[in-house]
């Protein structure tokens, strides 16, 4: 069994419940934020365990969890954007006020997120994307006064049953061609059993499980439900969604893909390549026509979805490990930029639109300074994290013999300037004279407190990349290990 190894999901686990708990007791008004610091406190404990059990590879439950590198480092990425949130929501409607479930629900996703990434069965992989699917559904749908926010989690509902039902029948398919729902012996079986890999049957589950997690991970043609859902979801969780959702899904295609099938890879390089050329074109086109931040963040992320791809269609050690770089600068440069919409939002009235956002550099130089960065980081500016990401991802396709992808991928980062750098022209821009007086407030501590270490964080990833490379290599090979 080795149930003691699965410490950092007995933490999540515990948090959450009393998390909720705290949610429907009735507390003192001294108390209302106790359902917040209940949740820091367990991401940051299961934040010191991970650190503590970095080292080999630990199996929990007969091989039902994985407890290595790549687990451990992937949780990082999903704790961080956990706190993030929790941090982002701070005096939010949805949040600790008229919601105080709120902090359960983001900790629920996490901790499924967590499952999914130290997931060592097929099993425990799917019960992990459910947990966090279910999560968000309702984290989309809190705001129950407000119609986009009913609609945006009504939509991911209904996309995400279509996902969920091709993710299990692929999984199904798959089980019947291995003869076991274990990710190691799945390995295995490839890898031994003469002619296995070319089984009709592994094609089509390879197929179906491509398609489930395309939907997970906003991948073209299955992305139709991102934009309208991350427009309407509170921006909280939008932030939520676009990074520790992407860092699970990720999580998921490297586990069965580069790990479970790698001597299948000849069956799904190809497709996966073609999948992450058409979202990274069709995410940055889509882009360029949006006139509202939120909405063109949406497209955004279904571009870096392409570019995360990468990592995967490549098949390689050096593809995983640019990519777990990548979802480190990713994350700091999304939040960063949600960060600077969420402060938006609290001071005017549709705050997310880009003519609220004419003369705020201005207005706000640290906001400004904020989001240029992030938005120079995501089209992959030298010498930000975000360039250094891309350099790392476009090298490994490369170096697979994939050189196709990684030009496409410089034309499409080439598209993604302009519609990144139209949001910074306007930023700083001299706003019309007018303009209606804003809503000045105070600038909530944790909301800048998340842009602002998102933007540190994008300089200091480049900085000081090749500690973090390592790390990722470390991770990638413990990944490929069966």
């Amino acid at each position: 069994m080795n149930a003691g190894a699965a410490l950092t999901m007995y933490v999540m686990g515990a948090t959450m419940v009393l998390a909720f708990v705290l949610a429907v007791v009735p507390l003192p008004t001294s108390l209302r934020r106790l359902p917040e610091f209940t949740g820091i406190a367990g991401i940051v404990a299961t934040l010191a365990i991970t650190v503590a059990q970095w080292g080999e590879r630990q199996v929990a439950f007969y091989g039902e969890l994985r407890i290595d590198r790549f687990g451990l480092l992937m949780t990082w990425i999903i704790m961080l954007s956990a706190l993030a949130t929790i941090a982002l929501a701070w005096g939010e409607p949805a949040a600790a006020g008229r919601r105080p479930e709120f902090t359960g629900l983001v900790l629920a996703a996490a901790t499924g997120m967590m499952l999914t990434v130290m997931s060592g069965d097929l099993i425990t992989l799917f019960i992990g994307i459910e947990l966090l699917s279910v999560s968000l559904y309702i984290l989309c749908a809190i705001e129950v006064t407000r119609e986009r926010s009913l609609e945006s989690g009504l939509k991911y509902l209904i996309t995400g049953s279509i996902g969920t039902a091709l993710l299990i029948y692929g999984f199904a398919l798959l089980y019947g061609v291995a003869g076991t729902t274990s990710l190691a012996g799945i390995a295995d079986r490839l890898a031994t059993v003469d002619g296995l890999a070319s089984q009709p049957l592994l094609v089509a589950a390879i197929a179906l499980i491509v398609v489930a997690l395309g939907f997970k991970a906003s991948a073209v043609p299955f992305h139709m439900w991102t934009p309208d859902v991350y427009q309407g979801a509170p921006t909280p969780v939008t932030a939520f969604m676009g990074t520790g959702t992407k860092a699970a899904a990720m999580g998921a295609f490297l586990l069965v893909f580069t790990g479970a099938t790698q001597q299948a890879s000849g069956d799904w390089r190809v497709l996966i390549g073609a999948m992450a050329v058409i979202t990274m074109v069709v995410g940055n086109v889509g882009a360029l026509m949006q006139q509202n931040v939120k909405r063109m963040l949406a497209w955004s992320s279904i571009a870096q979805a392409g570019y995360l791809l990468m990592g995967v269609a490549v098949g390689t050690q050096a593809g995983a490990a640019a990519l777990i770089y990548y979802l480190f600068a990713y994350v700091a440069m999304t939040l960063a930029a949600f960060g600077i919409v969420v402060l938006r939002e609290r001071e005017v009235e549709d705050g997310d639109r880009l003519a609220a956002f004419t003369g705020y550099g201005r207005a706000r130089p640290w906001a400004g300074v904020v989001m240029t960065l992030a938005l120079l980081s995501l089209a992959g500016f030298p010498p930000l994290a975000g360039f250094v990401g891309k350099f790392l991802l476009f090298g490994s396709a490369v170096d697979a013999g994939m050189s196709w992808l990684a030009i496409v991928a410089a034309v499409a980062s080439a598209i993604s300037v302009v519609y990144y750098l139209r949001v910074v022209i306007v930023m700083w821009s001299p706003a019309p004279e007018d303009q209606r007086p804003e809503r000045r407030l105070q600038v909530p501590r944790s909301v800048a407190g998340v842009a602002t270490l998102g933007a540190v964080a994008v300089i200091g990833l480049a900085i000081w990349a090749q500690p973090l490379i390592e790390l990722c290599t470390d991770a990638a090979r413990a990944l490929m290990i069966p």
